[in-house]
């Protein structure tokens, strides 16, 4: 069978049921509070359950990965600087709403989109370096985001007195991570793997079905979700986030994981599709929240998500042979 069709046959059915999702929603047959509690069900209990059980069966490396990060997070911040100049100079966006375009090239959909195609294209040889880019991914995108958002909002008040405070910032999202049950269960997965044990037959049995729920839940949700969006708003910005998330990103983090950090392959594999992923939704959210190009945001997640069928399958296809 063609490298293609494997990477069609990876990737139709998990956007097979992002569709059944979103068609469920927007015909009215799923309603947004069965969408909010299947989205609190799986990122509280079935996806963390899926995570830790990898984890606990894993090994992990002894030293810290800074090739990994470097690639993985050095191409964010590429394409984030990239989208704020493009979209400053070219489509005369203020600051703020720059780095909302810039934050949507190289924010992906990690936890709806990215675990379960590496997961199902990789297995669990992937979970390591998977594990490793979640660890720290919305510490250092979210602040960094946030610190900003604030900087920009404060230049617009012309206040000397409205600084944002980096502390603030920072002890803000420290307090969100601890909050978030993927890093509790990413972190004492890894912490139940260094100690040698197995985990008991039933409490595996209970973990084993949490996370099998886990993948299409969440895809399911994420078709439901964003059902609430729309794509007419700010095309010409969402295009412009489209380009650099789904063309840009991937290529920036495949060429630092090969020439400047050479990463092990299954780890640049694991890179370079998670860059590949579409735009996350929390662009939109934190878009929202602060009123910086929401439009453009709520646009691009919804574009993203739908090219990305043809380039993600591009980029697995590169995988599979590479």
């Amino acid at each position: 069978m063609p490298m293609i069709d494997v990477a069609y046959s990876l990737v139709l059915p998990v956007f097979g049921v992002v569709v059944v999702g979103y068609v469920a929603a927007r015909f009215g047959w799923f309603s947004d509070s069965a969408t909010d509690g299947l989205d609190k069900f799986v990122f509280t209990f079935a996806i963390p359950a899926l995570l830790f059980r990898a984890l606990a069966n894993t090994d992990i490396p002894d030293t810290l990965p800074w090739g990994l990060w470097g690639s993985y997070y050095g191409g964010i911040l590429i394409v984030w600087a990239i989208g704020i100049a493009v979209a400053m100079a070219l489509l005369r966006r203020p600051f703020k709403d720059a780095i909302i375009i810039g934050f949507g090239g190289g924010f992906s959909n990690t936890v709806m989109l990215g675990i379960p195609i590496i997961l199902v294209a990789f297995g669990d040889e992937a979970s390591v370096p998977l594990f490793l880019i979640l660890a720290f991914h919305g510490l250092t995108v979210f602040t960094i985001c946030t610190f900003l958002l604030e900087m920009a909002q404060a230049a617009e008040r012309h206040d000397g007195s409205a600084r944002p405070d980096p502390k603030r910032i920072l002890l803000d999202s420290l307090k969100g991570m601890a909050r978030n049950p993927l890093i509790w269960a990413l972190g004492s997965g890894v912490i139940f793997g260094q100690t040698g044990l197995t985990l008991p037959g039933p409490v595996d049995g209970v973990l084993e079905k949490l996370g099998q729920a886990g993948i299409p839940c969440a895809l399911f949700a994420m078709g439901a979700t964003l059902s609430r969006y729309e794509i007419r708003r700010s095309v010409g910005a969402a295009s412009q986030i489209a380009v650099i998330k789904l063309g840009l990103h991937p290529l920036i983090v495949f060429a630092l994981g090969s020439y400047v950090f050479a990463l092990p392959v299954m780890w640049l594999k694991v890179a370079t599709v998670m860059a590949a992923v579409p735009s996350g939704v929390y662009t939109f959210i934190m878009a929202n929240r602060y009123q910086a190009a929401p439009g453009a945001a709520s646009s691009a997640v919804v574009l993203t998500t739908g090219l990305s069928l043809l380039t993600l399958s591009a980029v697995l296809t590169w995988a599979l042979t590479f």
